[in-house]
């Protein structure tokens, strides 16, 4: 009878630690895509700026980040046209990585701000840096 208590006692105990194992790697996984779901929502809002260009003053970027994942940018190249270009689609986030949709190059979250990124996904340097950004506003 001692044996028999002793072999159901170890399988129980076998089970029990492989089944730790298993679950911390769900549970990180969990928290992980919930970090993503909350910084989702923080980035969510309206951004505006007036970014570089090469041939115009400025261009005059407005860009709107909804609850459902979906983005509206609108953009003017001040001094060169009054047309107004428009971009619609969806927007993801990878940690602190912004991609939308038919854009490009992604931009950078940072506090009420996005820090646009170059073609390569690299951060932009020099002279130039701090004006490629869109502030939050709304």
């Amino acid at each position: 009878m001692r044996k028999l208590t002793l072999y159901l006692f170890s399988a129980v105990l076998l089970v029990f630690v492989f089944s730790c194992i298993n679950n911390k790697t769900k549970v990180n996984q969990l928290i992980g895509s919930e970090g993503n779901v909350l910084k989702g929502m923080g980035v969510v809002g309206t951004y505006e700026g007036k970014l570089p260009c090469a041939d115009c003053t400025t261009i005059s970027t407005v860009l709107s980040l909804d609850n459902n994942k979906n983005y509206h940018m609108r953009y003017v190249y001040v001094g060169k046209s009054e047309e107004v270009f428009e971009h619609k689609g969806k927007w993801e986030l990878d940690n602190d990585i912004l991609s939308l949709e038919h854009i490009d190059y992604n931009f950078k979250i940072s506090d009420d701000q996005l820090q646009q990124l170059d073609l390569s996904g690299k951060e932009i340097k020099g002279d130039l840096a701090e004006k490629y950004v869109l502030v939050k506003i709304k």
